[in-house]
């Protein structure tokens, strides 16, 4: 007895250890103060604030501060105006609430030269070890890239305008392989996906080069991106599991989880502390994100919802999505099970979000879920599918291919009435809404649901 005990003190202090609360202090002038931790959907702004070098470093805490601050609600230009002791005291505070992020500070007498010093740190030092990871891939990926340049790009600069895009782009070609022998973590996923793209190409503009300037035009602008530099907030993973961002990714699929923009990184690390053990741990990685989410009556869950509130895709349904908050954590009958009359409400809010996003891109369908084939060709074609090549990106490419995998292949998978899912998995849309299935009440389908939402209401 005295093990089982132990046992569940350990798993106790670890998800305790786990969560990083919010940093909250309150100030004579400002009143209370709250600044959000630090999660997957703040870590790309904070790349993007370390690389203006233009900033201050007063400037450059001040837009790290409120990038994470939930309240009071302060525009930057407000925010910039507040005293420096004030200005001292959240910073400190921040900083001594998030330990792993600023590992690496060194005091001086300039703090803010400090905290803008850990953070590039921190940066750097990721980057050094994720290097080795990825080295084969980078040194394959310059390979192909240099060896296009050679044969193709002399034929494509003769036969285009000398002020198209088009040629920019090729000219960017060389620029690309040697930022690639620079920085060799710049370009991983989407260059090795651009060129392949270039390659396929490159016989069709050969043999027939002027019809096709137009949709050569059209590819090259719609993957500039490819070419840009994209935040790599993996390389936590790196730094302290030595793994990589497919084995995370591959270890939440195998359990049917994803980790949504709102939520901490060390989420993750405990889903792969907790996979290490003998067996599948499909129980124990159910109960932590429960006991994550529900505990101290669902406090992180209400928080993650009151965050939603400036996102303008949920402009009409934050009430719903609150009240069901409330209920959960106003539900005390044992006889009565809330979930049950919660998460249809969710997923019906799902379906609508899913339109509400096309409808604002201006994208159409002709099928509410999947596409109608015949004869191996799409007649009409469905939501689903105009949402996964339409929508924007709010992670990393793998990341959001897995919350497109839940959300699409396991809560919208395709379901025929009286047969069993491809997919077994009771949380199946179609199945609870036509009364299929009555056994969905469980508080892991219903955080799926949340997580769902908050990958949707993120997108842009």
């Amino acid at each position: 007895m005295a093990k089982t005990n132990g046992a569940k003190k350990t798993t106790n202090t670890t998800l305790l250890g786990l969560h990083k609360n919010n940093t909250r202090l309150s100030l004579p002038g400002l009143g209370g103060v709250e600044i959000k931790y630090i999660s997957y959907g703040d870590t790309q702004n904070f790349l993007k604030i370390l690389g203006n070098e233009r900033l201050t470093d007063k400037q450059f805490v001040q837009q790290i501060l409120h990038n994470q601050l939930l309240k009071p609600k302060l525009t930057l230009k407000e925010f910039e105006h507040i005293p420096n002791p004030d200005l001292l005291a959240i910073v400190n505070a921040f900083v001594r609430n998030e330990k792993h992020t600023f590992q690496y500070l060194k005091k001086t007498e300039d703090f803010f030269h400090d905290f803008r010093a850990a953070i590039k740190t921190y940066e750097d030092n990721k980057l050094k070890q994720f290097a080795a990871s990825f080295k084969p891939l980078i040194a394959d990926v310059q390979k192909t890239l240099i060896s296009f340049n050679r044969d193709y790009s002399n034929i494509i600069k003769q036969a285009i305008d000398t002020s198209s895009y088009i040629k920019e782009s090729i000219k960017g070609i060389s620029e690309v392989a040697r930022q690639i022998q620079q920085t060799q973590l710049q370009f991983i996923e989407p260059l090795k996906q651009a060129t392949e793209q270039y390659r396929l190409m490159a016989d069709t503009i050969t043999n027939s080069l002027k019809p096709q300037i137009d949709f050569w035009n059209k590819w090259t602008e719609q993957n500039k991106s490819a070419f840009e530099s994209i935040g790599k907030f993996w390389e936590d993973f790196q730094k302290q599991y030595n793994i990589a961002e497919q084995k995370a990714v591959g270890v939440l699929q195998k359990y049917k989880w994803f980790i949504s923009p709102s939520l901490p990184i060390t989420l993750v690390f405990e889903v792969m502390r907790l996979d290490k053990g003998e067996g599948r741990q499909d129980k124990a990685v159910n109960k932590f994100f429960v006991d994550y989410f529900s505990g101290n009556q669902w406090a992180n869950l209400e928080t993650m919802v009151s965050n939603w509130k400036d996102k303008m895709l949920l402009e009409k349904r934050l009430k719903i999505l609150r009240n069901c908050v409330l209920v959960l954590k106003n539900s005390s009958n044992k006889k009565a099970n809330p979930i049950e009359a919660i998460l249809p409400t969710l997923i019906s809010q799902i379906d609508g979000l899913l339109s509400d996003y096309l409808n604002s891109k201006e994208i159409s369908w002709q099928c509410s879920y999947d596409d109608y084939i015949q004869g191996g060709v799409v007649r009409k074609i469905g939501r689903k599918s105009q949402f996964r090549t339409n929508r924007s990106k709010t992670m990393t490419t793998s990341m959001d291919d897995l919350a497109d995998d839940i959300f699409l292949n396991i809560l919208f998978q395709k379901s025929q009435k009286g047969q069993p899912l491809e997919t077994p998995f009771n949380f199946n849309r179609h199945k609870i809404i036509h009364g299929e299935n009555t056994s969905y009440g469980r508080k892991d389908y219903l955080i799926r649901a949340f997580l769902i939402i908050d990958f949707l209401v993120h997108l842009k």
